[in-house]
């Protein structure tokens, strides 16, 4: 049996927010530089590492007294997110990724001349947590303009956001979309969907 190296993958992948939700049995669509056409879709910026796309269906075993090894399994849930370093930390990008905040700008004569203007997001209280719909899109190494993508329909950040300010390294932080289900589209598709061109 021959191994296809066209079907290994390698390459970064690019974090997006705000993207359409495709109608049960389309695909999210995407132009030839691998950006989403639909939405009002939000590019999360340069990352660190791996964009780690988790699926995990909860599979429990069915058991016997009379057998020592399970017969049968049901899955009972499951889960899917999608977890990235991100490295920009300008307050506009940032405030896609603080749940509990509000971000604006303005300007504050209070503040030194010449440095007047700011962004901030401010936090605390109990909101709505708002929901997005998520991609991360990576290109093929083995075919230009082709590209593998794997999307949340409704996800929400799940992660507690770390900002570490140093002198050595840049400051960077960890987010973790979690997928929730769409009860209204068809079992198997509820979540989401990971697709390769070829």
């Amino acid at each position: 049996m021959p191994i296809d190296a066209t079907k290994i993958h390698q390459g970064p992948g690019k974090l997006w927010l705000n993207i359409s939700v495709p109608a049960s049995g389309s695909r999210l669509l995407i132009n030839a530089a691998g950006d989403p056409t639909a939405g009002t879709p939000i590019f999360a910026g340069a990352t660190e590492g791996a964009a780690t796309v988790l699926l995990a269906p909860k599979l429990d075993p069915i058991t016997a007294d009379q057998v020592a090894a399970p017969i049968d399994v049901v899955m009972t849930g499951e889960a899917a997110s999608v977890e990235v370093t991100l490295k920009e930390s300008d307050l506009a990008k940032l405030k896609n990724f603080i749940v509990n905040g509000s971000y604006t700008t303005g300007t504050d004569t209070g503040l030194p001349s010449g440095a007047q203007a700011y962004e901030e997001i401010a936090f605390g209280g109990t909101m709505t947590i708002p929901k997005t719909s998520v991609a991360v899109i990576s290109p093929r190494r083995d075919a230009t303009n082709k590209f593998v993508v794997s999307q949340l329909y409704s996800a929400y950040q799940a992660e507690a956001l770390q900002l570490p300010f140093q002198r050595g390294k840049e400051t960077t932080y960890k987010v973790k979309f979690e997928g929730l289900a769409d009860a209204a589209r068809a079992a198997g598709d509820q979540v989401g969907k990971i697709y390769r061109q070829t």
